[in-house]
């Protein structure tokens, strides 16, 4: 019972920062540099795109707790790489295989402009490899056309290496306290190098406020986690933007103290994930087809709710057609005893 408790808890806290990148992108929108609304409107909706930095803290969280309760080893390691590949990779190929078929569509029998499959470039993008590839003078000479098919996929490149780090790092974690608050040091020293590159390091206050929301969830305050919180949010405040510090109070604050029976957002968080996919095609073809139109002149607003909506239906098809059944495959994947 206290699991579902939890999961309820979390959920909601997904559907939050979902809809909050969903609304800063409509409200943000643009057909041919014409905005669907004014400067000084959209301004007000730009703390939305922190909605990425909560999804952080909530994988900082939940991760090393599914874990903790999995009875996790080292030795679990590439069982546990494959239910998390399993679970995120299904929806994510399938999304960009969506954006591809829609481009060509568009471009050859809309605009007749013709549509060039770059299948390197989709490779590139499955594999979250289009970073690594930039930064590489030789591999980007056989990657001419090398870029992110949509740009919140390197977002996805970032909880992939969070996943993939943390799987090595949480078994140390518990062996001592020294080890914990010495790789949190590490963690945050790494990220302020790391800046302005996206990547797990860069992002690290994040994920480790997540991680020092957990502690708490489960074994209460003291001073270990209360020196992991404090030493994140003392990087976010000395080398972060204001907005990063803000968000990740409101993460860390939802983490422990939201409230956990709002059944419509609790739904909408199962399918945050396709939701945070799918909203840029949906939602945003929707837009600037519309560009045009008397709606979208004189009633911005329902524009914007008409596109929240349209991305929500498709993300409920995803859902139950592929997310949902790569979360029981995943399941399936046991650690061994």
């Amino acid at each position: 019972m206290e699991n579902k408790v939890y999961l309820n808890h979390v959920e909601c806290i997904r559907a939050f920062a979902a809809l909050a990148v969903g609304i800063y992108h409509f409200t943000n929108f643009s057909a041919e540099s014409v905005f669907i609304l004014d400067e000084s409107t959209r301004s007000l909706f730009t703390f939305g795109a922190q909605g990425v930095e909560i999804f952080y803290i909530v994988s900082g969280f939940i991760i090393p707790y599914s874990l903790y309760k999995g009875r996790y080893l080292i030795k679990h390691y590439f069982h546990y790489v494959a239910k998390r590949s399993v679970r995120l990779l299904p929806p994510y190929l399938l999304t960009i295989a969506l954006i591809i078929a829609t481009s060509y569509y568009i471009n050859t029998y809309v605009w007749y402009s013709g549509y060039n499959v770059e299948w390197r470039n989709i490779a590139a993008n499955g594999l979250f490899m289009v970073d690594l590839i930039q930064s590489s003078p030789e591999l980007l000479a056989h990657f001419p056309d090398n870029s992110w098919i949509n740009p919140i996929f390197i977002t996805l490149k970032v909880e992939f290496q969070f996943y993939l780090v943390i799987g090595l790092l949480l078994p140390l974690m518990k062996k001592h306290t020294a080890f914990l608050l010495g790789i949190t040091a590490i963690l945050l020293i790494l990220g302020v190098y790391a800046i302005p590159n996206q990547n797990v390091f860069v992002n690290a206050p994040y994920f480790l406020i997540g991680l020092a929301a957990f502690y708490i969830f489960e074994n209460g305050w003291n001073w270990i986690y209360a020196s992991i919180l404090g030493l994140s949010l003392i990087s976010l405040t000395s080398f972060y933007e204001w907005q990063d510090l803000i968000a990740a109070v409101i993460g860390f604050s939802m983490v422990l103290w939201l409230p956990r029976k709002m059944k419509f957002l609790n739904f909408t968080g199962k399918i945050s994930y396709s939701f945070y996919l799918i909203h840029g095609l949906i939602g945003g073809n929707f837009l600037y087809f519309n560009a045009d139109t008397y709606l979208f002149q004189n009633y911005p607003f329902l524009m914007v709710i008409f596109a929240l909506l349209l991305s929500w239906i498709g993300a409920f098809i995803i859902y139950y057609c592929v997310e949902k059944p790569s979360i029981i495959i995943s399941k399936k994947i046991k650690y061994r005893p």
